[in-house]
């Protein structure tokens, strides 16, 4: 005979714990004799202690895992097939992937020793209680994802990263104004001032800047494939319209230094390292153009009393490019390869064409530069 359904207020909960509404505290039902123990009123604390004794008296009716000394999985072990079986699949950019490593070493700090199963919701929740809210639910989102797979592999009976709770992220990084992203594209080298440009004409991210190559231009047009979101939209795929601004730009991006690059420097020295992991000697790395254009603003000194967690980086250039095309009454939604509502992803990898979308870049930046 089936179980008989759990009513709505202990629908969420784990097995054997019960919300006692009369009391509004939480209850456990031990499963071996039918005692009950209070468990007060906070949820997080009771959902982990019923978790914890679950686990417990699960392991005490494993007598078949018992004599055969079935050994727990790490969760370190288990991270380590997360990355090399679940990751690869999902072809995820350099940077997400770069990101998820920084994430699985303060993983793998916090939870050394520790089997997946006796990860608890505590353990995760005071981990998160350290970091600031967008690293908080960056962590958070992964270890979902992580303890969905355990789980599903039968390495622990749920997920308690699912039940800690999402942080609200305030935004705390200010736009650029005109003025002073002016100022610091004086302040700024040349191939600085020339990202700076392409990105106020184009409104791409950082990436995409530094990806923009001089063979990608062809037929009167400018090709790119947006990174972060080429897997799921049509409208990754642009081709920019080689109008005079976007002309004027990539003419001052030639000079004699010989890169398919637009954005391109002479590295004051070459290290074996960077040789080996650069596509092209003159490319620029997205943390030094960070770093440089970091360097710029502290020059310019153009948003004084601002604080530094306030200070708008080179990623804010594409909301002050998106501004200045709505102000000057043009559609910035092409522009940026935002997909309209509706729009669906088409191109898969069986298909033998791209569908490319077409966007006009004809801002007029010269009030920023000269």
């Amino acid at each position: 005979m089936a179980p008989r359904p759990r009513n709505t207020a202990n629908k969420n909960l784990p097995q054997n714990l019960y919300f006692d509404a009369r009391r509004s505290t939480f209850r456990y039902r031990r499963p071996t004799d039918g005692k009950w123990f209070q468990f007060g009123t906070d949820r997080i604390k009771a959902i982990d202690a019923a978790k914890q004794l679950n686990l417990e008296f699960m392991r005490g009716a494993d007598l078949v895992g018992a004599v055969l000394s079935t050994s727990t999985e790490s969760f370190a072990g288990f991270l380590d097939t997360y990355e090399c079986n679940v990751l690869p699949p999902r072809e995820l950019a350099k940077g997400t992937l770069g990101l998820y490593a920084v994430h699985f070493r303060r993983f793998r700090k916090q939870f050394e020793g520790k089997a997946v199963d006796q990860i608890t919701i505590r353990m995760i929740a005071e981990m998160l209680d350290t970091l600031t809210p967008r690293t908080a639910n960056q962590c958070r989102a992964l270890l979902i994802d992580i303890f969905n797979h355990a789980a599903a592999k039968g390495l622990c009976p749920d997920n308690p990263a699912a039940s800690t709770i999402n942080r609200i992220e305030k935004k705390q990084r200010k736009r650029h104004t005109v003025d002073g992203l002016k100022a610091i594209r004086e302040k700024a080298p040349v191939w600085l001032q020339n990202a700076i440009d392409l990105a106020l004409i184009t409104a791409q991210r950082r990436t995409d800047i530094l990806d923009m190559r001089f063979d990608g231009i062809r037929e009167g047009y400018l090709y790119v494939v947006q990174k972060k979101t080429a897997k799921a939209s049509d409208a990754a795929w642009i081709r920019f319209r080689v109008t005079a601004e976007l002309q004027s730009v990539i003419s001052r991006c030639r000079d004699d230094t010989a890169s398919p690059y637009l954005v391109h420097r002479k590295p004051d020295r070459l290290k074996q390292k960077q040789a080996q992991t650069k596509d092209h000697w003159t490319k620029v790395e997205e943390r030094y153009l960070t770093r440089a254009f970091k360097e710029a603003r502290g020059a310019a000194n153009c948003y004084p009393g601002w604080k530094e967690e306030e200070m708008p980086g080179f990623h804010e250039v594409r909301a002050l490019s998106l501004h200045l095309y709505k102000k000057a009454g043009k559609d910035g939604q092409k522009i940026a390869g935002h997909a309209s509502e509706g729009m669906t992803k088409n191109y898969q990898r069986d298909h033998q064409e791209i569908i490319w979308s077409e966007a006009i870049p004809d801002l007029n930046i010269s009030e920023i530069t000269g």
